[in-house]
């Protein structure tokens, strides 16, 4: 709850800057978020997989004592050993990429060949932030990793943009800006789990005995090489755009595809919470709890995804309409609906991908993340030139749907467990009864609110629906639970 509660928040300070500021400035913006997805995407390859070996192997390494037999140093060696390596691969190809950026933004814009260098540092902290927030989880610490990751993103990037649209510094220096608050996130994160006591830099290599170094070694292939095959299929659209049409257009992509993803917040929130239990679950094979949760988070995710697109689908042609050069924007609005609905195919299959990740399978998934990668590269390599921005997101929801459903039919496979049940169906029957219901309402002409009125009718047709027939009895019982504390 706390962590939605700042998520939401921020939500709140992004949606505000994703309608009013970011439009100011396409290209600005489109820079700065291909840039910054270089880190998206090469995570599992920058840290060798050290993002799920902290959760897959924590409870191997786990003892108090003795500082947790030095997990933390082994994380950080694996991302200072994938980062190098990767460097230097980049490096010896560098004039390559220059030259394929060049030649896919044409003569509109030099940004992009001329700032790339700056991805590699701003990818080297993120990615260590990244795995230190993911090493947090491992105590339940979910809330500050996420204010210093994801919620003062949202605060420099739009102030950055301010900044350079008002003409008080110059774009060079945003980026120069960005960069520095990404030292000092990796700063904070390291002083934060000092704080919590967590911070343990004893190095005891005696403890990797030479089965446990074998076992690292072949997640750490799977890690990275089926990560980075994962980041391949769902998040290589931005950088697509970016690099194969103008920057403007993919500052046009970014923002609708940020209001498409807002629906995901609730799914960051609960993964993070749960991964640490599909582990230990999984460890113990207690199939029952297992199951259970897997059921739980799928439909939680599923019921809360219909109801926060359905809510933003119904007014998507007024909410254009109301921010800074709208009409460009709106060449967003499919890009806003094929990647929403990828996020509810995501929610409403639940955890699967983390049951393949941290069981005895997780190599079974190895083969198919690599074609999938393949396949949402071909796909955007053919689909971009054709259908532009769409065609990109089309690649993402097919990449992204098929391995979902890859992934339920292993998992079912090799446990016998599936996350469906007939309230999956339900929920999705309540979402299409009550937006085909707010469909036909005739509109009053004004922007603002026909947004409030429309989106609110749907979410308390919806909302009601669910709680009546009890499509989430944990959500059911969450709101009686703050019903009770706002009585109290």
């Amino acid at each position: 709850m706390k962590y939605s509660l700042v998520n939401l928040v921020g939500l709140m300070i992004g949606a505000f800057s994703t309608l009013f500021i970011y439009p100011h400035d396409f290209e600005a913006y489109g820079l700065i978020q291909v840039l910054l997805s270089v880190g998206m995407i090469g995570l599992p390859l920058f840290t060798l997989g050290a993002n799920t070996v902290a959760i897959r192997f924590f409870p191997r390494f786990q003892d108090k004592t003795t500082g947790h037999h030095g997990f933390v140093v082994v994380l950080i060696g694996l991302c200072c050993i994938g980062f190098s390596v990767c460097g230097l691969i980049i490096s010896f190809f560098w004039p390559d990429i220059i030259r394929f950026m060049q030649y896919g933004a044409g003569t509109s814009s030099a940004l992009l060949p001329t700032y790339f260098w700056m991805a590699l540092p701003l990818a080297f902290f993120y990615v260590l932030g990244v795995v230190l927030g993911v090493y947090s989880s491992n105590f339940k610490r979910i809330v500050v990793p996420s204010l210093l990751l994801d919620f003062s993103q949202k605060i420099i990037v739009p102030a950055l943009i301010i900044a350079v649209w008002q003409q008080w510094i110059s774009l060079e220096t945003a980026l120069w800006g960005l960069l520095i608050h990404s030292a000092l996130v990796l700063t904070c994160l390291i002083l934060y789990l000092r704080w919590l006591r967590e911070w343990h830099w004893k190095p005891q290599p005696a403890f990797l005995t030479p089965a446990l170094r074998r076992e690292l070694l072949q997640f750490i292939l799977f890690g990275a090489v089926g990560g980075f095959a994962l980041q391949l299929a769902s998040k290589v659209d931005i950088f697509m755009v970016g690099s194969m049409t103008a920057l403007k257009a993919a500052g046009i992509y970014s923002i609708a595809a940020y209001i498409a993803a807002a629906i995901d917040i609730p799914t960051k929130g609960l993964y993070a919470a749960s991964a640490s239990s599909v582990a230990e679950y999984l460890a113990k094979d207690d199939r029952p709890a297992l199951e259970n949760l897997y059921k739980k988070v799928s439909i939680n995710l599923l019921v809360i995804g219909v109801l926060l697109f359905g809510a933003t689908w119904t007014s998507v042609d007024s909410m254009f309409h109301i921010i800074p050069n709208g009409q460009e924007a709106a060449t967003g609005k499919y890009v806003l609906l094929f990647i929403g609905l990828s996020r509810l195919v995501e929610m409403g299959t639940g955890l699967n991908n983390y049951m393949m990740y941290y069981s005895k399978y997780y190599l079974y998934a190895l083969i198919s993340l690599s074609i999938l990668a393949g396949a949402n590269i071909s796909l955007n390599l053919w689909l971009v030139p054709w259908l532009g921005i769409n065609g990109a997101a089309i690649a993402t929801l097919v990449s992204v749907s098929s391995y979902n459903l890859i992934s339920v039919g292993l998992v079912w496979l090799k446990f016998r467990l599936q996350p469906f049940s007939r309230n999956t169906l339900y929920t999705l029957l309540s979402g299409i009864l009550a937006y085909l219901i707010v469909y036909f309402i005739p509109k009053t002409g004004y922007d603002l609110l026909d947004i409030t009125y429309r989106s609110g009718l749907y979410v308390l047709i919806f909302g009601s629906l669910a709680y009546y027939l009890r499509l989430s009895p944990d959500l059911n019982e969450t709101l009686k639970m703050m019903a009770r504390k706002v009585r109290g």
